[in-house]
């Protein structure tokens, strides 16, 4: 993974219990964005009550990568979508911001998508994806 802005190191499949089941990818082109999201996850009965006071109920915290790179060729396109399809699962290497240095867990896939084909340029205008932390932190 060359590039300026890489928030990620390797991208390793795995099973959820994040026991590695593949070796890992190195050679993902430099995103354009990545951006560290903390989720928090709260109780069933949370929420805001009738008098207005908010109930957050926190149970846990988890990591989110919401990651995009911008005018990829086909090839390029399919490495990277294909990176994260084939695996439900997978490790992952990457900068957090809470703990200020690169860590390694286990995350499950979200959405992909590839944005607005230039067929006189031969590319996609964006191909995004996020990943989640499989495990939360306690809250």
């Amino acid at each position: 993974m060359s590039g300026v802005n890489v928030p990620i190191r390797s991208v390793t499949p795995s099973n959820a219990h994040g026991e590695p089941t593949g070796p890992p990818v190195t050679n993902l082109p430099a995103p354009v964005n990545s951006d560290w999201v903390e989720q928090d996850f709260s109780a069933p009965g949370a929420g805001r009550l009738e008098s207005g006071r908010a109930l957050k109920q926190r149970k846990g915290i988890a990591d989110r990568l919401d990651i995009e790179w911008q005018y990829l060729t086909r090839a390029e396109a399919a490495f990277v979508i294909q990176t994260f399809r084939k695996h439900e699962y997978i490790i992952v290497e990457y900068l957090s911001a809470a703990e200020g240095d690169w860590i390694s867990e286990c995350f499950y896939v979200g959405d992909r998508h590839a944005r607005n084909w230039l067929p006189q340029i031969d590319r996609w205008e964006t191909v995004r994806t996020s990943i989640i932390r499989v495990i939360p932190d306690p809250g």
